[in-house]
């Protein structure tokens, strides 16, 4: 059994994303390989890990590295996605040796990202869920035609400049000219705009179809027809709208966390050590000692730890960049 990439082994990537959409029951109306062009794009086919079985892929585990940005600070991340497995091969630990292939030859990242609705089989590999945003329901609402309108590519810069001041309050990942290019040219995402000039981005293949998943300004009104994901102003007020988790976190190498963590915090909580999955920080010259689980949920939530809120900045996640 061999851990291999597609830099290695372009000519298996067929093989790899029809065992992906396989795996995410896919429609032939859809392409994964569209819907997550930045995972899938060829400039990052080092990070796409799979495994060879009498030369079939038996698992594909891809990454995505990133930087989230907070004003001048940035943490290195890794995003996970695309991970299948042979229907006669589950159970046999498959993802568990490319997982923790990956943490070995990937062991600088501040954070470990990923997207899914199985929390209780991650939770054994000590992803958590975490933050917290309400789903609006605007899908009844009908579109005014002369309101909403496809976005015009002179209004870019005026996207690009909304979408970056977003790291003067939010840990964002960072969007570089390729990152732009993608997004622009992407044909699972529909860009739209009102006659305000307002931006939203809609849709993404089979993911997050019906649904609206960013939008500039923040303070933009919802955009009918579609559900809108926004952030919760008030974490204490009691919110009568669907709520949903951020995605899946898994710390990493504690360095440059704890760097960002002290920075922004103005030295008053830091990283004491881990060990044996117990956290001990420093919070205004105590040390405490929590849990992983609890640590996570104590940073971003849900139910952070009250003393630390305000400290540390929201992680946002774009739909875009989910994998």
């Amino acid at each position: 059994m061999n851990v291999k990439t597609l830099a290695e082994c372009p000519e298996k990537l067929n093989e790899c994303l029809l065992l992906i959409e396989e795996s995410f029951n896919y429609d032939q109306s859809h392409s994964f390989k569209e819907d997550f062009a930045l995972l899938i794009d060829k400039e990052n086919f080092q990070n796409c890990y799979f495994l060879l079985e009498e030369d079939l892929v038996a698992a594909t585990l891809f990454t995505l590295p990133r930087t989230l940005l907070y004003k001048d600070e940035k943490l290195p991340v890794l995003f996970l996605g695309g991970i299948s497995v042979r229907d006669e091969k589950r159970g046999g630990g498959l993802f568990r040796t490319l997982l923790e292939t990956i943490l070995l030859l990937n062991p600088n990242y501040g954070l470990y990202f990923l997207w899914s609705d199985l929390a209780q089989l991650y939770e054994k590999f000590n992803f958590y869920e975490f933050g917290m945003m309400k789903e609006i329901d605007q899908s009844d609402s009908k579109n005014n035609e002369e309101e909403l309108k496809p976005f015009s590519s002179d209004h870019t810069p005026q996207l690009i400049k909304s979408y970056m001041s977003l790291k003067d309050n939010f840990l964002v990942p960072e969007r570089d000219e390729h990152h732009w290019h993608i997004l622009l040219q992407n044909k699972s995402i529909n860009i739209l705009e009102d006659s305000a000039q307002n931006i939203y981005l809609v849709n993404k293949g089979m993911d997050l179809q019906g649904i609206c998943h960013e939008h500039h300004p923040l303070n933009a009104p919802l955009v009918p027809g579609y559900k809108n994901w926004r952030l919760i102003e008030n974490p204490n007020q009691e919110e009568s709208n669907t709520l949903l988790y951020m995605g899946f976190l898994r710390l990493g190498n504690l360095e440059p966390l704890n760097k960002l963590i002290e920075k922004t915090s103005q030295g008053r909580l830091s990283i004491v050590e881990q060990d044996q999955g117990l956290i001990r920080v420093n919070f205004d010259g105590e040390v405490y000692e929590l849990g992983e689980r609890d640590f996570i949920q104590g940073l971003w939530g849900p139910g952070k730890v009250e003393e630390w809120q305000g400290l540390i900045p929201e992680i946002m996640i774009p739909g875009f960049d989910s994998i």
